[in-house]
Formats: C-alpha cells, structure tokens, sequence
C-alpha cells in the first residue's frame, strides 16, 4: 500500500489498529513486568514462600471479581453508546463507580471477619489484609471507560510508568524470603496509584464526573452487572480452584509450578485476547459478521502453531521463568498447551460475538454451565480419591473445551458465524 494512500484506509479499521497498539503496549508493560517479578519472585522467595503469595493473592483475585461485578465486561459498550450524550455518560459513569464503592466496603468488612475466624486465612492474615489495596486500586481503575472512549492511549503510559516503579522498587527491596509482605505492599501501592491516576485522567480528560443519581440507577447497574460477575467468578474459578486445591491437598511447590505454567500459556494468549478487547467496541458499533469471523480463523490458525511451541518447548519456557526445579512440571505445561487454541476461540466466540451481538444470556450460561460441571466433577474425583495433580488439570481443560463447544453452538445457531448475511 502506498503511503498516499494510508488517508484513505476505513475510519473503524483507523480505531482498531489504534485501540490495538495501545491496549498492546498496556498489556504488553503489564505482563512483562509479571514476568520479570515471576522469575526472581521465584528464585528469591523460593517456590515454597513464591507459593504462599500465589495462594494468597488467588484469593485476592476472588474480592476483585466481586469488586467489579461484570462491569469490564459490558460497561464500556454503554459508554460507547452514550459518547455524545454528558449526561448519560455522567449517570452511567457514577452508577458504576457508587456500585463498585459498596460492593468495595461490603466485601472488605466481610473479608476481615473470614480472616478472624477461619484458621487457614488467619494464618496469612497480614499479606491479606496488605493486599485489600490491590483491590481498591482494581475498584477504581476504569479501564471500561477508556475502552468505551476508545482511548487506550491513557491508561497505557500510566500502567507503564507504575509498573516499571514497581519492578525497580522490588529488585531493590526483595533480597531473601522474608521480605514476601514487602513485595505485597510494593503491589498493593502500585495497583492503588494506577487506578488513583487512572480515574483523576477520566475527570480530567473527559470531564467525567460522579454525579447525585437515584438508587434504581445503581440496582440497574448492580442487576445488569449480575450475570457478567457470576460468569466472570465462574471463569476466574476454573483457574483458581486449581491453585486453591493445590494449597490445602497438594504443597506450595505445586502451587508455584501450576502458577507458572498458567502464566505461560497466559502469555500465549496475550495477543489475541488484546486484539478481542481492542476490537469489541468497533464490532458492538458496526455488528460486521464478515469482519469477527474472518478475524475468527486467522486467530485460530495462529493459536494452534503458538500451542505447538509451547509443548515442544515446555521445559525450555519453565526453566527460563523459575528455574531448572521446575521442569519437573512440564508434564502440566505440555498438557495445558491445547489450551491455548481454545481459549483464543472462546475469546473472540465471546465478548465479540455473542456480547457484541447482545446475545449476553448465552455468553453467561456458556461459562456458568460448565463451571458447575468443573466443581462437580473435583468433588467426584475427590470423593474417588483420584484427586491429584494430572486429574485436576485434564478437569480444568474439559471444562475449557465445554465452553468452547456451547459458544460455537449459540453463534451457529444465530447465524453470527458460518453465515453469509
């Protein structure tokens, strides 16, 4: 193509490659400096304390779902349809963030009471309690906003900026394993000014405001929000039901090898399930079957080359993020790399079709569904006593696969893909 012609290409594809860059570079800064933390987290804590942190911070994640409610999901479609209208946007905008100061407060006071009384949280209070600013700082980060705004350029430099603080600050101050609620507060502080910055950029640009709303905007928004957080907590829980299981019934060590080798295939996954997100306003605008589909297959052609080299590699991948220790889990990692097509076809059968679309029903039920199948079938083995390491992954990948098969039957049978209209 010649640069003369570059004016000329389509304004949606413009938006596209441009939400795509920035929402690239925001994950791309996010998840390099996880890694670079993972792999000296691992060799300085140890894989035993490295572990401790991981099963703590796994219950985190679960205050964090609450904390958002589904809202990431779907709010940024409201505030792309709502972009030449202040007010609506205002309304909509304090909705979300009234709704999320409850259920902040809510689940915070209720989380401290389980840390007192439960033994097993009692135990690890302290990296707890410290990691409770990890979740306000989740609570007040409107990535929804920026993403319905089309504007991924802002939260980027300041996910880039504190991140990169904070890989600094923790090479600094984490020498040895006794400094894991250090790293934890190095983490929680970090979160909490990403999501300060994050929200004064969505006044300060935008000029979005909290405003005085009536209660029925907040149920509206808590109601809307219900299926979305029940299927967010359902796809969270495939994931950290294993490193839940593997803290009380296996030992930290596994925790940290299921930890790495999920970050693994997670990286994987990095660059399709950005174009997902940087694509979803555009597709939820325009409803271009034509374009997701196509989108669709190049995406699954790609998955399953990175789902060869992550199995042929494996121990080459573990031994690089934690060490030579840990290649004695490439067993999970070789099994977990058919992940990785899978889930990148769920993706894009996901929020981009059957959300975008409006089909929100069939998305919620095709993560609920199997997610009860997933608790159901650990309690069998559990009960069988083939409760161990292998069994629960080849679970976690069943499920995977059931997801997959029930998005792909919802957009055939709406004719959203394989169709010609």
């Amino acid at each position: 193509m010649k640069l003369t012609n570059l004016k000329n290409i389509d304004p949606d594809r413009k938006i596209v490659f441009k939400n795509f860059s920035f929402l690239s570079l925001l994950r791309f800064f996010n998840v390099l400096s996880q890694y670079i933390l993972l792999s000296y987290l691992v060799r300085t804590l140890g894989s035993q304390t490295y572990g401790i942190f991981v099963w703590a911070f796994s219950i985190i994640q679960y205050l964090v779902i609450t904390v958002n409610f589904g809202f990431n999901t779907y709010a940024g479609r409201y505030i792309t349809e709502y972009r030449n209208d202040p007010e609506k946007t205002n309304r909509f905008f304090s909705a979300i963030f009234i709704s999320k100061a409850i259920l902040f407060l809510v689940t915070s006071c209720i989380f401290l009471i389980f840390i007192h009384i439960s033994p097993v949280l009692n135990a690890n209070k302290e990296i707890m309690v410290v990691l409770l600013g990890f979740v306000l700082g989740e609570a007040l980060f409107p990535i929804w906003f920026f993403q319905g705004k089309e504007k991924l350029d802002i939260p980027s430099k300041i996910v880039f900026i504190f991140k990169f603080i904070l890989v600094i600050l923790t090479l600094v101050l984490v020498s040895d394993s006794d400094d894991l609620i250090t790293y934890a507060l190095l983490l929680s502080m970090s979160q909490l000014l990403i999501g300060t910055f994050a929200f004064y950029k969505a006044l300060q640009k935008f000029n979005a405001r909290i405003i005085k709303i009536k209660t029925s905007s907040v149920k509206k928004a808590l109601r809307e929000g219900s299926g979305f957080f029940i299927s967010g907590l359902c796809t969270k829980s495939i994931n950290l039901l294993v490193i839940l299981v593997a803290g009380v019934y296996f030992t930290m060590k596994d925790v940290t090898g299921f930890d790495v080798s999920f970050k693994i295939i997670a990286a994987f996954h990095l660059p399709f399930e950005t174009l997902s997100i940087a694509l979803f306003p555009t597709i939820a605008r325009t409803r271009d079957k034509k374009m997701n589909q196509k989108l669709i297959q190049i995406a699954s052609a790609a998955a399953i080359i990175l789902g060869i080299i992550a199995y042929w590699k494996a121990d080459f991948f573990l031994s690089i993020l934690g060490g030579r220790e840990l290649i004695a889990y490439s067993f999970l990692l070789k099994s977990l790399s058919i992940l990785i097509p899978v889930v990148v076809i769920t993706y894009f059968l996901g929020t981009n079709t059957l959300v975008a679309f409006g089909y929100h029903k069939e998305y919620n039920l095709s993560i609920i569904i199997p997610s009860i199948l997933y608790i159901f079938i650990l309690l069998i083995l559990w009960q069988t006593d083939h409760f161990t390491v292998i069994t629960v992954v080849y679970a976690r990948i069943l499920v995977d696969l059931l997801i997959m098969s029930l998005r792909i039957g919802f957009a055939i049978k709406y004719k959203l893909i394989f169709s010609k209209t």
